[in-house]
């Protein structure tokens, strides 16, 4: 099996001052990273949907629509 080279990360200070990453034809990929679990919406919604209804089926319900369900509630409220 073939292993892929990764590419070598180059920051600014890396290449000379008269050399440009567009003249040697370098291009940049910027990675984001999700963290795992529960997001802030999500979290809100289900303790929104708990309190308020106290079952876990529609706090689970809710905690998927997440942003939806806290512009709902704060709409309707």
């Amino acid at each position: 099996m073939v292993e892929k080279a990764k590419p070598s990360r180059m920051r600014p200070e890396d290449y000379a001052a008269e050399e440009s990453p567009m003249r040697r034809r370098v291009t940049y990929v910027r990675r984001e990273i999700v963290s795992k679990g529960v997001g802030f919406g999500s979290a809100l919604a289900i303790a929104i949907s708990f309190t308020t209804h106290k079952s876990i089926f529609w706090a689970i319900i809710h905690g998927f629509f997440s942003w939806l369900y806290v512009l709902y509630y704060a709409l309707t409220r």
